[in-house]
């Protein structure tokens, strides 16, 4: 089920606490993936809540989930901003745009690091990651953490627990996402 998918990958985007969630969506286990897509979009968009296709090869797609205003404001501080145009990214240009440029960078034979910025890591773990891979790194989680490790295992926490309780109310209560998010 896709909703479940995405509620296990996304829920920390989707409630809010972080900027955005990239899910890979294996082609063969949804007959109808676009037209699933579509119809969450049709529902969520009314709460800025936003998916969008960022990859695809011929088994997979991927996904990114994301609230716009949160997204939006994020790129845009100046810490990500400046980081981003390092990596070819203009500065005053819309989401949409950033996006596109994250497109073009997926279809590119190596993996776009900067895709951090989007979601939500912190600075000095991207340039930690890009710079020395598994040196200094002092912890594994959603993201390699290299420094801030209290700080980061909190989060991580606090992730895990969105995750659980939005998973219980689509796996176990048997709730949509519009009916968490849209009628709240």
């Amino acid at each position: 089920m896709l909703e479940a998918l995405i509620a296990y990958h996304c829920a920390p985007a989707l409630a809010g606490i972080k900027p955005a969630n990239i899910v890979a969506c294996q082609k063969s286990r949804f007959n109808n993936l676009y037209s699933e897509i579509d119809a969450l979009n049709n529902q969520l968009n009314i709460k800025d809540i936003y998916i969008e296709t960022v990859c695809e090869c011929e088994k997979r797609v991927l996904l990114i989930v994301y609230r716009k205003n949160i997204l939006e404001r994020h790129l845009k501080s100046d810490s990500n901003a400046t980081f981003l145009s390092y990596y070819g990214y203009p500065t005053d240009r819309s989401l949409a745009d950033y996006l596109n440029i994250l497109r073009k960078r997926l279809d590119c034979d190596s993996f776009p690091h900067e895709i951090g910025v989007f979601l939500g890591y912190p600075l000095h773990d991207i340039y930690g990651f890009i710079n020395h891979r598994d040196e200094g790194c002092l912890l594994t989680g959603e993201w390699k953490v290299y420094r801030n490790v209290e700080e980061a295992e909190k989060l991580f926490g606090r992730f895990k627990s969105c995750r659980k309780a939005l998973l219980q109310h689509v796996t176990e209560r048997g709730k949509t996402l519009a009916q968490i998010f849209c009628e709240a």
